[in-house]
């Protein structure tokens, strides 16, 4: 993974430094031009972020997956007291083949992913907003047709804030939480993020500026999180058992049946 996307860059002061500069350019040079340049596009274009990748963005929205890990979470609250339970247990070794070392680990790990998900996509979310708030930056709609300045310091009118875009953010934390637990499929993932925020502009709804912003922070907030305090849990689970994905749906599978 390292080879192919270096998390430590993008948590990197310089690369802070540099991506504060380009956002900074777009905004006061190339927003509004590449935004009107936007409406220039063939129609199918619009059509085909408004029509698929919109409503897959309200599919994925961090809200559905805050709440599949909660449960989870719930799920896995009284694993001791399963595993104590003489009968429980062999139901789960029997079809899963795990002994009960790896039972109570790979449970751990589950909780652990989800806990990551759980912080990332909300600390992500709510820095977005304060973001929003704080530099108000006005989306096109009130930009062009209502003439509000494009920053309004401070504005308390959340629907004008556009600034990081929270559509983007959350695309991002997302793909880069996906792509550290799943390691493959790095381009399918990060062209699906991209394209959400892309989407964002062609709905009228962002400036490019908003986009580069809103998926720096959403790959920022994941990647922080998981080295300072996943990271060494997750690799120790993960050195001591070998297990995929399936493994990980077939114990929670059987957790929910039991």
């Amino acid at each position: 993974m390292k080879n192919l996307i270096n998390f430590e860059l993008l948590i990197s002061i310089k690369f802070f430094v540099f991506i504060s500069f380009f956002i900074l350019v777009l905004f006061h040079f190339f927003d509004i031009y590449l935004f009107e340049l936007s409406r220039s596009f063939p129609g199918i274009l619009f059509s085909f972020f408004k029509n698929i990748i919109d409503p897959l963005s309200r599919i994925l929205d961090p809200l559905n997956l805050i709440i599949i890990c909660l449960l989870t979470l719930l799920l896995n609250s009284n694993v001791k007291l399963i595993i104590k339970n003489e009968k429980k247990f062999e139901i789960i070794r029997s079809q899963t083949d795990f002994d009960i070392e790896k039972v109570k680990d790979l449970f751990a790990y589950t909780s652990l992913v989800c806990r990551h998900f759980v912080f990332s996509l909300a600390l992500a979310g709510i820095v977005c907003n304060i973001l929003k708030y704080v530099f108000g930056v006005s989306r096109p709609k009130y930009f062009f047709l209502e003439g509000y300045e494009r920053i309004n310091f401070f504005n308390l009118e959340h629907k004008v804030s556009s600034f990081p875009s929270g559509h983007t953010q959350a695309a991002f934390s997302l793909a880069v939480l996906i792509i550290i637990y799943s390691k493959r499929y790095y381009f399918v993932i990060i062209s699906f993020a991209i394209l959400m925020g892309l989407s964002r502009i062609f709905m009228s709804m962002h400036f490019p500026s908003d986009i580069v912003a809103g998926a720096y922070l959403g790959s920022l907030v994941p990647i922080i999180l998981y080295n300072y305090s996943f990271k060494d849990k997750i690799e120790k689970i993960k050195k001591k058992h070998d297990f995929f994905f399936k493994d990980l749906v077939r114990l929670m599978y059987w957790r929910i049946f039991i």
